[in-house]
């Protein structure tokens, strides 16, 4: 039976074993909220994460991965709900079940060694791929970010916009699970700002992004605004992103700002978020001088 030894990394304690001339992960005792796994421990290469090694790490919201990893194992950062960011080395390596289940935070999967600046975009789609949309298929980090990758992004969250908004729903509640959805209004509306979050995501993000596509994001947004049936777009970049300018411009520039929604939306905003609030009136006026003159010009 191999002997199990520990490790002081960067914000945790690492229980791990040797496999031959290899090292496992087997768990960890998080005592930050960033923890960096070495590359090395006693000269031999880190090559995997264990099963089940940080599952449930309430603490853990940043790790970076090491260079020698080989293969990650089932569960292995499943309900880490605080985890934002990973890092990982550029190959594309072995993966078990669920190893990010639950992780509804997350954000970026960052690849190391690479210029922050240029891999944020890329990073924040990744992050999108193991939890919302369920797409394990392209965690590829070799191939992320390239122009096949990009267009495979885009299939699977065209896929996951034309589902039904209810799908998932019956679902839960033939699994016994009607206490967690007992509300279907709430699961409907939640469903349709999860489609509104990765439009946005797209649309921020836009590198290989086709102009037929863009309109179609845009399109989805624009039918979820403020004053619609449904207003799950201007509820996610309100609630969930009130001061992020990026947000706003997206928003605007898919064309949700209207003549009709520009008076309740900045009721809304009240005195919350000024820098943002003076951004929407200056797109009123805006709007409104480009009327102004295509109405001029329009007179006979």
């Amino acid at each position: 039976m191999s002997l199990v030894n520990e490790w002081k990394a960067e914000g945790a304690v690492l229980e791990y074993e040797e496999s031959g001339a290899e090292i496992v992960i087997l768990s960890a005792r998080v005592n930050g909220s960033r923890v960096k796994i070495p590359d090395r421990i006693e000269d031999r290469p880190v090559t995997k994460i264990g099963k089940k090694a940080f599952l449930s790490c309430k603490l853990l919201k940043e790790v970076f991965l090491p260079e020698s990893l080989v293969e990650i194992g089932d569960w292995a950062f499943a309900y880490c709900s605080g985890l934002e960011t990973i890092w990982i080395p550029e190959k594309n390596f072995s993966m078990g079940k669920g190893i990010l289940k639950e992780c509804e935070r997350l954000s970026r999967i960052c690849r190391l060694n690479r210029d922050k600046a240029t891999e944020e975009q890329v990073g924040r789609l990744m992050g999108a791929v193991p939890v919302k949309l369920e797409a394990d298929y392209l965690f590829l980090p070799q191939e992320a970010g390239g122009e096949n990758w990009l267009r495979r992004f885009d299939e699977r969250l065209r896929e996951f916009l034309a589902r039904p908004d209810e799908d998932g729903f019956v679902k839960m509640v033939y699994c016994g699970e009607e206490d967690i959805v007992a509300n279907v209004e709430y699961y409907l509306a939640e469903r349709r700002r999860e489609k509104a979050r990765l439009c946005f995501l797209r649309l921020i993000n836009s590198p290989g992004l086709s102009d037929t596509f863009r309109e179609k994001l845009q399109n989805y947004l624009c039918t979820h605004t403020r004053g619609c049936a449904s207003e799950a777009a201007w509820e996610v970049v309100f609630y969930e992103h009130g001061s992020e300018k990026e947000y706003y411009e997206a928003f605007a520039e898919a064309g949700c700002l209207t003549e009709g929604n520009y008076d309740a939306v900045l009721m809304q905003m009240g005195d919350q978020y000024p820098e943002m609030k003076a951004f929407v009136m200056r797109c009123r006026a805006r709007n409104r001088k480009e009327n102004d003159l295509f109405d001029f010009l329009s007179l006979d």
